[in-house]
């Protein structure tokens, strides 16, 4: 059985079966290169979050590589708190629309769910992508918070995942970023190396230009022939 929270007092012991994600129908993807995953809409993702035991000693985030808090962010998307969900994404993890789609779950954060002991694990990649896709799409807009400017500047080599990651952790910290990269577009095996039925290049343009809005005049690229600032 799985235990679905209703608030801190009471749970509510419930079998609720993994929610599947929509996809583009076959006929018509194999005539498109548009990205086959549709993405959950917010009673769908709910519904998947209610599935989240809130374990005490969640090993799904000792799963992640980046150590998010899994539970935190799963929580507020069953409270129907999504900028809540996305804020607590952010103190972690600087691309959450990319690592929703592109990181391998099965064998990280969903690979340690309790809940995959039994059952099929909580969708927490699905539960990522639609925290960021939601605040991109319908969110107020605004951006992670950072910390006051340090004075500190850092180069970063490479715009890639790694760059971008550090880039933003960097930010969070209040320390200036300058980030150099050998191609004309930021992003690395991101842009050039991942096909756009995958990933596409627009969520990683969104990314990219979260970061800068961050920055707040504090990273800049440089790249081929294309100068950011």
């Amino acid at each position: 059985m799985v235990v679905i929270w209703r608030n801190k007092w009471q749970r509510i012991k419930k079998k609720v079966p993994r929610v599947k994600m929509p996809e583009q129908d076959p006929d018509v993807r194999r005539r498109n290169f548009e990205e086959v995953p549709l993405g959950l809409t917010p009673e769908m993702a709910i519904k998947e979050a209610s599935r989240c035991l809130q374990c005490k000693k969640p090993a799904c985030v000792e799963g992640c590589p980046v150590s998010v808090d899994i539970p935190g962010f799963i929580n507020k998307i069953f409270s129907n708190d999504f900028a809540g969900a996305i804020s607590t994404l952010w103190e972690r993890n600087a691309l959450p629309a990319v690592c929703g789609r592109v990181c391998p779950q099965e064998a990280q954060c969903e690979g340690r769910c309790i809940v995959g002991k039994k059952d099929a694990p909580v969708a927490i990649g699905s539960l990522e992508r639609f925290a960021a896709d939601y605040e991109r799409k319908k969110g107020s807009g605004k951006i992670p918070a950072v910390a006051s400017k340090t004075g500190k500047k850092v180069a970063v080599i490479g715009s890639g995942p790694s760059g971008l990651t550090v880039a933003g952790d960097l930010l969070l910290k209040g320390h200036e970023v300058t980030i150099f990269e050998a191609f004309h577009k930021p992003g690395g095996v991101l842009v050039y190396g991942i096909p756009e039925f995958r990933l596409p290049k627009e969520i990683v343009a969104s990314e990219v230009a979260t970061l800068e809005k961050m920055g707040q005049n504090r990273m800049q690229f440089r790249g081929g022939r294309l100068r950011h600032h």
